[in-house]
């Protein structure tokens, strides 16, 4: 990538297509302009080394909430066929950023019915709050961390500023509950300020 293509995400006017449900994504929050983006006082990368993106969220939580992301007939089509649940959880470097890359299937008797992908990151406050100043109508989630937003609009991911960190869910499929994994979010929150 470009040292152009960095300052750009820096700035937070870049979006790439994401892929399911949740329409446009940041690319790239924390990459290598980040140490730039105004995070608050204090050592941020300390911050986001002390918070592993894969304990943020259980397995179960994951579960159930991907329960609720198909119809309720699908839900119970799954349930009566005994559906398997696999969830892998798997740390994936993004420049200076956590994440940990997420595969979840669902399967009957052997046979995949339902799998895709999504992630947890940990990054930089600033990149948040860069990405918040750069968007015309930034769509708030109320009651979460010190700040949260769905960043890119209302189908991008769902982010939360935690002190000096922001944490994120991206490619979460939309619930009958929540948009793009924002209740995951409202899981991962206290956990990551447990380690500040």
């Amino acid at each position: 990538m470009t040292r152009h293509a960095f300052a750009a995400i820096a700035n937070a006017k870049i979006y790439v297509a994401g892929s399911g449900s949740d329409g446009a994504r940041p690319q790239n929050p924390g990459g290598a302009a980040a140490t730039q983006s105004g995070a608050p006082s204090g050592d941020p990368s300390k911050a986001i080394a002390r918070v592993d993106p894969c304990s943020l969220l259980t397995k179960e939580e994951i579960q159930q909430q991907l329960e609720l992301a198909g119809s309720p007939d699908q839900a119970a089509a799954l349930k009566s066929k005994g559906a398997v649940w696999t969830i892998a959880m798997q740390p994936v470097p993004r420049g200076v950023s956590r994440t940990c890359q997420v595969h979840w299937q669902a399967s009957v008797d052997g046979e995949i019915h339902r799998q895709d992908d999504f992630t947890v990151i940990v990054t930089f406050a600033g990149w948040l709050t860069g990405s918040v100043a750069g968007m015309q109508h930034p769509l708030p989630i109320p009651s979460l961390g010190d700040e949260a937003y769905f960043v890119g609009g209302k189908s991008g991911p769902p982010y939360a500023r935690v002190g000096d960190i922001a944490v994120g869910i991206e490619n979460f499929p939309d619930t009958r509950e929540s948009k793009s994994g924002a209740d995951l979010l409202r899981l991962a929150v206290p956990r990551a300020r447990a380690t500040q």
